[in-house]
């Protein structure tokens, strides 16, 4: 991903980005007034944070904030200084944009208010010294819409039935993405949110971070974030979504037992976001109906959100639109990509064991990793929902900037249990 410059420029077009506010201050509390109840709880998987919340949007939001604070501040607002720290004219300009062109689904909005009251309640230390003043409510606000005015590189790949050993849906993904410092490997995380009737939604992510550039549901959906090749614009649609926040929203509504009705959602969503440079979401389903891929490309703009054809057995996806013309034409890298992910796959289905195995998978998107002082593949998922298989592998610092997260030792694979267990205290 790269951050697009003032306001931003991305190949000379500018592109400003913003996201509806909530008041900068929160109110303090009535003297003797009760202490807030944490709907949420801490669980670490060696090194690996996890963190697992509940209840309403703002309990949820509370729950993130009071108990992650002290990570809060290091890696989200660390983040913040170190893109904005010797720009602040940009990050103002952010700021004054808020309220007219990006906009936050109203329960989104009040687990963010919940977040900053969280933060407020920890006493925890926001100030940037850089930037003379305090991380805020609205600083929040704009830190969540990140993907509106950045681009992410990544990878990936779906292959499914008789391609997989084992049998199933198996799903593979690389997050690329401008490494500004090691608290950005070290930070990232599990957010697991618990929205009832058995509901539950999991993304990789970063303290403070609502959005799901990559996530998965307990039914067995998985939502990845790719940068596409839409046409460059000015800015968003007023009233536009942040695409993580329409995947993560996706993930916790989606029907995985209807697919015709799960890709209607899909684009739904989808449709309220309107990515100035363009977007591909790849939305993965547990299972489809003989004849039918478990896995669709949306291909969104400022414009317009497309439903990209899936061809046969695989659906292999980096940064461009594979269905359209009307944007920019895709760059070299990301058809050598696409090219070599094929290859990987393909020899593995003409080998001897004719299918695709989850270590095969690592070797693919090892192939296509990045990893340098400034840009590096930070986070990399290999997951299958039945039979069960979720890999995680983080990125490390090293020597040369950031060890890619497939040929990292930082490597976690959880059970079923272990990510989506059980929320609340004696709920099922």
């Amino acid at each position: 991903m790269r951050l697009l410059p003032s306001l931003f420029v991305y190949l000379g077009c500018s592109v400003a980005v913003a996201q509806a506010p909530a008041g900068n201050a929160t109110p303090t509390p009535a003297a003797g007034a009760p202490e807030r109840a944490v709907h949420g709880r801490v669980e670490r998987l060696g090194d690996l944070t996890l963190l697992r919340v509940w209840g309403t949007p703002a309990e949820r939001g509370f729950a993130h904030g009071k108990l992650l604070a002290t990570e809060i501040a290091r890696v989200a607002v660390g983040e913040f200084v170190a893109r904005f720290g010797s720009k602040p004219a940009l990050l103002d300009m952010a700021r004054k944009s808020v309220e007219r062109l990006i906009e936050y689904p109203e329960e989104v909005q009040a687990e963010l208010d919940g977040l900053f009251d969280g933060l407020q309640a920890s006493g925890v230390d926001l100030q940037m010294p850089a930037l003379k003043r305090s991380f805020d409510r609205t600083d929040l606000a704009v830190a969540n819409a990140l993907d509106v005015f950045g681009l992410m590189g990544c990878s990936g790949f779906t292959l499914w039935g008789d391609q997989v050993e084992g049998g199933g849906v198996l799903t593979a993904r690389n997050f690329d993405w401008p490494l500004t410092g090691a608290h950005l490997l070290d930070g990232t995380m599990l957010l697991v949110e618990h929205r009832g009737a058995g509901k539950a939604v999991c993304a990789v992510t970063w303290p403070g971070y609502l959005g799901a550039v990559t996530g998965i549901n307990r039914d067995g959906a998985a939502a990845f974030l790719h940068v596409g090749t839409g046409r460059i614009s000015m800015t968003p649609r007023p009233g536009s979504w942040p695409t993580a926040i329409a995947a993560r929203e996706l993930l916790a509504v989606v029907d995985v037992g209807t697919p015709k009705t799960a890709w209607q959602q899909a684009e739904q969503l989808l449709g309220n976001t309107s990515p100035p440079a363009g977007f591909m979401t790849r939305v993965v389903l547990p299972g489809a109906p003989a004849g039918e891929a478990p896995a669709v490309v949306f291909e969104t703009d400022v414009a317009k959100c497309v439903r990209a054809a899936t061809p046969d057995g695989l659906c292999v996806t980096t940064n461009h639109f594979t269905t359209r013309d009307d944007g920019r034409p895709a760059s070299k890298d990301s058809l050598e990509r696409t090219a070599l992910i094929k290859q990987r796959l393909g020899d593995c289905l003409a080998g001897e064991s004719k299918v695709v195995k989850p270590a095969d998978a690592w070797q693919a998107l090892a192939s296509v990793q990045r990893g340098n002082q400034r840009f590096g593949t930070l986070h990399a998922l290999v997951f299958r929902h039945e039979p069960w298989c979720f890999e995680l592998r983080v990125g490390e610092p090293g020597e040369k900037g950031c060890v890619p997260a497939p040929s990292s030792r930082r490597q976690y694979r959880l059970t079923r249990e272990q990510v989506f267990g059980v929320g609340e205290p004696g709920a099922k």
